[in-house]
């Protein structure tokens, strides 16, 4: 049996560089992702949970029958959670029907992170997984091909090395370590030591650093 992935057609990520400058700027305030999606609906339609922050207009649309608390949080949050069948609950006839009002989640949410990462995500999100494997950046200089090569560097170092790390600094999920591969990727701009735990103490500090400076921007 062929278990080989069937082939796509390339989708043009846009230039990675600028790509990655928006996606450092997002993450460290509401500006959200501008993604080229086309028709595609994966995100609308993969079994996301969909968290809900105190300023989404969102909230003053979405029944509340939807909604459910989350708790662990220092502010209230709500969420949605899919239905049956793996679609948000504000998916109507093909398309979202509160998108001009999406919540600050859908804004950010840019599935090109696991193409940039080279991690994917689970079987129950087949289109996503399409998307991610139809991604193709360009590259408008040598640093921009050496950042992509360093994401991919950190994510692959955190899952061959996750011992390393200390106990719940990883997250489970690829979302979570494509991100973490952002904010730690110039870690993997220099030459490595041959000792991998001065490099796992270059990434806790190099994400204790993007995490500081967005905390910072933001007050």
């Amino acid at each position: 049996m062929n278990d080989a992935p069937e082939a796509v057609s390339p989708i043009d990520a846009g230039f990675f560089g600028i790509w990655l400058q928006r996606a450092c700027a997002a993450l460290r305030s509401n500006i959200g992702m501008d993604v080229p999606c086309g028709s595609c609906v994966g995100c609308c339609t993969s079994h996301y949970s969909i968290l809900l922050r105190p300023h989404d207009a969102a909230l003053d649309i979405v029944p509340a029958a939807v909604l459910t608390g989350v708790s662990g949080v220092n502010y209230p949050h709500f969420k949605m959670n899919p239905r049956s069948d793996g679609t948000c609950p504000m998916f109507n006839e093909g398309r979202c029907s509160i998108y001009s009002a999406r919540p600050q989640t859908c804004l950010d949410y840019d599935c090109r992170i696991f193409a940039a990462a080279h991690l994917t995500v689970s079987d129950d999100k087949p289109m996503i997984k399409q998307r991610i494997r139809a991604w193709r950046f360009q590259y408008e200089s040598e640093r921009a091909q050496l950042q992509h090569a360093a994401i991919r560097d950190a994510a692959a170092f955190m899952q061959s090395h996750a011992v390393l790390f200390p106990t719940g600094w990883l997250p489970s999920a690829s979302a979570g370590l494509a991100v973490l591969a952002i904010k730690t990727h110039e870690v993997f701009m220099r030459p490595q030591h041959e000792d991998a735990a001065v490099t796992v103490t270059a990434m806790l500090e190099a994400r204790r650093a993007f995490d500081t400076a967005t905390v910072q921007q933001e007050s």
